[in-house]
């Protein structure tokens, strides 16, 4: 019984651990009345497709995940805003990112 006990607990601390490893989280628009249109990732010399299926409103969210945490840790992403373009910024995703926070202005992250 304890046997079978410890390779349980072992079984849900290996399934945690690889779920913890993702890199997933909640983008929140929290600026005051912009609309999000896009997010896209920069690897291997190019951006990505649109990371996102719908557009993100003002003090709203959604969950995101990239499904694997291979490649770099500082990992450039860019924001679209409808009616008003780009901008490009850096995380360091290695560092636990739980939250993406956009701003009028920039961004922050726990």
């Amino acid at each position: 019984m304890e046997q079978r006990l410890i390779l349980i607990l072992g079984f849900l601390l290996a399934a945690s651990m690889a779920q913890a490893s993702d890199y997933a989280f909640k983008l929140h628009n929290r600026s005051s009345g912009w609309v999000i249109s896009g997010f896209y990732t920069f690897q291997n010399g190019s951006w990505s497709r649109n990371w996102l299926n719908s557009r993100i409103g003002a003090g709203q969210f959604v969950d995101m995940d990239w499904n694997s945490n291979e490649g770099s840790c500082v990992v450039p992403f860019r924001v679209q805003w409808v009616d008003y373009g780009a901008e490009d910024f850096k995380i360091d995703w290695c560092r636990g990112v739980s939250n993406i926070f956009m701003r009028d202005k920039g961004f922050s992250w726990d």
